[in-house]
C-alpha cells in the first residue's frame, strides 16, 4: 500500500478505443492493483470489465461526442465549453482532500471540452495532464498541416497558425478549434503552477516544450503496454509485413500498401477509418482486417515477420510498436515519432524518413531475408524485456510522478498567507 490518497482519472472513453482510451483503463487498474484507491470519470459508455475492481469507482456522465451532433451550432458551443462537463466534474471532485488527491487528465476533446481543466484549481487539487497528442497547445491536436502532408512549422495560435488551413477538414472545423483552443489556454493559465504535463516520449517532450509555460512541472512516462512475457514470435516462418492503426494520411498507411504493392510484399493492415475502401481496392497482396480488439491484434502481431510504422506526424508514442517488439516482432518506424526511441536502427528494426518511399522499400526487402529477420527478431526481444514498459512499471512511475506533484502542491500551500481568524 502507498499511501492514503485518491487519484481521479478523467477520460472521454472508458473502453480500449485508441491509445489514450487504452493508457488511461489500463493506468486505473494498475494504481488499483497496487492499493490506490480511483475515482474514473468517463463521458459515455461502454464500460471496460477492466475497470470492475473493488478500488475503482466509475462515473459515467452519459455525453455524447461533440464532433457527432446533427446541430453543428450546438456541436461548436460544446466543444469550445461545456458547461455540463464543467458542473459535473465540479460535483465529483467536491470535498476530496486538496493534499491527498491528484486529479489525472488523459482525453477530453472528444465529449468533455476545455471545460474541465479548470475544474480542479476551483477545487484546490493539483492535476495531470497527459500529452496523448498535441491538443494542449495546438488546434488541430496534431501539430501537423493537414493540405502539406507535414508536420507544422509554426507556432501553435499565432497568427500565420490561425490563418492557416492546417485541418483535415474545412476552414470551418478549423475556425471552431481555434475557439476551442483559445479556451484551453485560458483554462491552462488558470490552472498555472498547479497543473502538470505528463508526456509519453522524450520525442514528444522535445515538440511541445516549446510551448508551454514553465511553471508547468513536466514528467516523461512511458505508456503501459499489456504483454505477457511469453516466447517470442518465430518470424522467419511467417510473410506477413502488419500495419496496425487508424487508416489516415498522416499515417503513412497509403504509402506503405503502394509500396508494398509494387514490391509484391504480403501486407495485412489492421485498423478503420476514411482509407479503408481505398486500400481494399488495392487487393491482393494487400490484406485489410478492419478494427481488431486487443486479442485479435496480438495474434495478428503473432504471425506479423515485422511491423510497419510509417507516421508522417510527430507521433507522440505508438503502443503497438512496444506491444510488437515485446513479441519479438522488428519493427520499421519514422524517425518522426516518439516510438523511434525505442528502434536501434539495424539492429532491432530500422528507422525510416517519413514519406521515404525508397527507404521503406529497402527496409521491408532487408526483412524478407532470413537471417537478418531473425537476429532483429532475437535482439526486440532481449531489449524489450530488458527494461519492459509493463502495467507494473507504469504504476511505479506513475505513483513517483503523484508524489511529485502532491509535494509541490503542498509547498504551495505551505507558502500561502495564513487566513485571518
Amino acid at each position: 500500500m502507498w499511501w492514503a490518497v485518491q487519484i481521479v482519472i478523467v477520460s472521454d472513453f472508458a473502453e480500449t478505443n485508441g491509445g489514450a482510451a487504452k493508457v488511461a483503463v489500463t493506468s486505473a487498474r494498475g494504481l488499483a492493483d497496487a492499493g490506490v484507491a480511483v475515482t474514473y470519470v468517463c463521458a459515455a459508455a461502454p464500460v471496460s470489465q477492466l475497470l470492475s475492481h473493488p478500488r475503482i469507482a466509475v462515473h459515467c456522465l452519459d455525453l455524447t461526442d461533440v464532433w457527432r451532433k446533427r446541430n453543428p451550432l450546438a456541436a461548436a458551443q460544446e466543444a469550445i465549453w461545456y458547461r455540463r462537463a464543467h458542473t459535473a466534474l465540479d460535483e465529483i471532485l467536491t470535498g476530496l482532500p486538496s493534499d491527498e488527491t491528484v486529479v489525472h487528465f488523459h482525453q477530453w476533446t472528444k465529449a468533455f471540452s476545455p471545460s474541465v481543466l479548470s475544474v480542479p484549481v476551483r477545487r484546490g487539487l493539483p492535476s495531470v495532464v497527459s500529452l496523448h497528442d498535441y491538443f494542449l497547445v495546438c488546434p488541430n491536436g496534431a501539430y501537423y498541416r493537414y493540405a502539406h502532408a507535414a508536420p507544422c512549422d509554426r507556432r501553435p495560435m499565432s497568427l500565420s497558425c490561425v490563418a492557416s488551413r492546417c485541418d483535415r477538414m474545412s476552414y470551418a472545423h478549423k475556425a471552431v478549434r481555434v475557439l476551442r483552443q483559445a479556451a484551453t489556454v485560458r483554462a491552462v493559465q488558470g490552472a498555472g503552477a498547479s497543473m502538470s504535463v505528463l508526456n509519453v516520449t522524450p520525442f514528444a517532450a522535445e515538440v511541445v516544450d516549446p510551448f508551454i509555460e514553465k511553471n508547468h512541472a513536466r514528467f516523461t512516462v512511458r505508456s503501459p503496454v499489456d504483454v505477457k512475457r511469453g516466447a517470442p514470435v518465430r518470424v522467419t516462418e511467417n510473410t506477413q509485413f502488419v500495419f496496425a492503426g487508424r487508416l489516415t494520411e498522416e499515417k503513412g498507411v497509403r504509402l506503405l500498401a503502394e509500396v508494398a504493392r509494387d514490391a509484391a510484399l504480403e501486407l495485412t493492415i489492421c485498423g478503420d477509418g476514411p482509407l479503408l475502401e481505398d486500400l481494399r481496392r488495392l487487393g491482393p497482396p494487400i490484406e485489410c482486417t478492419g478494427w481488431l480488439d486487443a486479442a485479435a491484434l496480438s495474434a495478428a502481431l503473432r504471425r506479423a515477420r515485422t511491423l510497419v510504422f510509417p507516421s508522417t506526424w510527430y507521433e507522440t508514442g505508438g503502443l503497438v510498436v512496444a506491444e510488437a517488439l515485446a513479441q519479438g516482432v522488428p519493427v520499421i518506424a519514422s524517425r518522426s515519432t516518439g516510438a523511434a526511441a525505442w528502434i536501434e536502427n539495424g539492429v532491432n528494426g530500422f528507422l525510416i524518413d517519413p514519406g521515404d518511399a525508397c527507404g521503406l522499400r529497402a527496409a521491408m526487402m532487408a526483412l524478407t531475408d532470413n537471417d537478418i529477420a531473425q537476429r532483429m527478431s532475437e535482439r526486440a526481444y532481449e531489449l524489450y524485456w530488458a527494461k519492459p514498459s509493463n502495467k507494473e512499471a507504469h504504476t511505479e512511475q506513475l505513483l513517483a510522478v503523484y508524489r511529485e506533484v502532491l509535494a509541490q502542491h503542498r509547498s504551495r500551500n505551505a507558502q500561502l498567507p495564513a487566513r485571518s481568524a
